[in-house]
This record gives C-alpha cells, structure tokens and sequence, in this order.
C-alpha cells in the first residue's frame, strides 16, 4: 500500500504545487553591492563638492598628516565594511570577516589622540583645546551624516535583494560603510585638518551611522 508521499505522482504533483508560483530571478553577485556602494560614495563626494567646493589644499600640500591619516583610515573601514556586508547578503558556510572590527579599532585611535591632545598640558597653556572654534564645528559632523545616508541606501539596496542571516550585523555593518565612506566623501570639502577637528568631528558621524544602522536597518531587510 502506497502513501500518498511514496506515490511518485503524488511528489511530482507536490513538487509542481510548490514551484508553480515561483519566477527566476538574476543571481546577484559580490561585485554587484562592492560596484552599487562605491558609486554611492562617489555621488556623495560629488554632491558634497557641489554644495561646499573642494579643498584645493588637497592637492597644494597644505593637507597636514593628520588630514591623511584619519581620512586613510575612513577610506579602510569603509572597505572593509563593504566587504563584510556583501558577504553577509549571500550566505555561505565560513568563519566571519573580523577586519571591520580592526578597522574600526584603528580607527579609533585618532579621537583617543584627539582627546589626549585637548588635554595636554602644552594645548591648555595656548588656550585652544575645548575653547577652539574648530573643535566645535558641528556642521561638519552632520554635513557627513547627510553625505552617509546616500552611501546607506545602497547598502540597504543590495541587501534587501540578498539574503542576510544576521541582520543585526548587518545594521552594524551598513551603519560602519555608510559612516566611514559618508565622512570621507565630505572630507574632500573641509579645510580644518587639526587633529581636534578631524579626530573627532570626522569620526562621530560613524559611531552615530553605526548605532542608526544597528536598530534602522534590520527591518527594512527582514525576510
């Protein structure tokens, strides 16, 4: 006697029930988000350029040290954000990318640095550290918060055509992409490269994109 599942009509008519409504669609690919995130950033830089104008002193020498080392570090995290959020949208057995993790510590060192620097006895003697106009210069903060949203409507884009398991990390991840490059992006604009400035101003917009993207995104790319 025959069950209706050991039946192979009965299968073949299961099987054909449960495909009947499903249509293909085109695999997406790592280098799809990598190319949809990175044109993002480019469009933020060019509409940052637009509305404030590029900072010659990039290209004449005036850019000090610390203007390229915060910046480096924002273009490393945002990489390696990116790639961990690509990976993260197509499942697959592994051991997780920990660079976002490293990138963000490293990152981390320059507002440390900042820090240590408002406070030294040298900085409180001259009269600047927390008195100095730079180092509350707000727009800039939230000039690079706006410049992160485009960056993060891509990330949240490829995701929601993906399949991300953890979508906690992916909050976290989009929120570091969209933070990191955000910032860089209108970086490009801004001529206050002292350490107080761009170790804190240009760094608080990816701990804030981070903590957004952490509780904002995960809804909007739930199964």
């Amino acid at each position: 006697m025959n069950t209706p599942t050991s039946n192979p009509g009965n299968r073949d008519d299961l099987i054909a029930a449960l495909t009947d409504d499903l249509t293909p669609v085109a695999r997406i690919k790592p280098a799809h988000g990598v190319l949809l995130i990175g044109f993002a950033t480019l469009v933020a830089a060019a509409v940052s350029i637009a509305g404030f104008e590029f900072w010659a002193g990039i290209v004449t020498g005036e850019a000090s040290a610390f203007f390229w080392i915060t910046n480096g570090l924002l273009l490393v995290l945002g990489m390696a954000s990116t790639a961990a959020l690509v990976a993260g949208a197509l499942p697959r057995v592994g051991a997780r990318a920990n660079a976002p993790a490293w990138s963000a510590a490293m990152l981390g060192v320059v507002p440390a640095a900042a820090i240590i620097t408002l406070f030294s006895p040298e900085t409180l003697h001259g009269h600047g550290g927390l008195s100095d106009p730079a180092m509350w210069h707000w727009p800039c903060a939230a000039k690079a918060l706006a410049a992160s949203l485009l960056v993060a409507v891509a990330a949240v884009m490829f995701l929601r055509r993906g399949a991300p398991v953890s979508m906690e990390r992916s909050g976290w991840l989009t929120g570091l992409a969209a933070g990191s490059l955000g910032s860089l992006a209108y970086g490009l604009t801004c001529p206050l490269d002292g350490i107080t400035h761009v170790g804190i101003m240009h760094v608080i917009p990816v701990a804030v994109a981070a903590v957004a993207g952490r509780f904002v995104v995960p809804p909007m790319i739930r199964w």
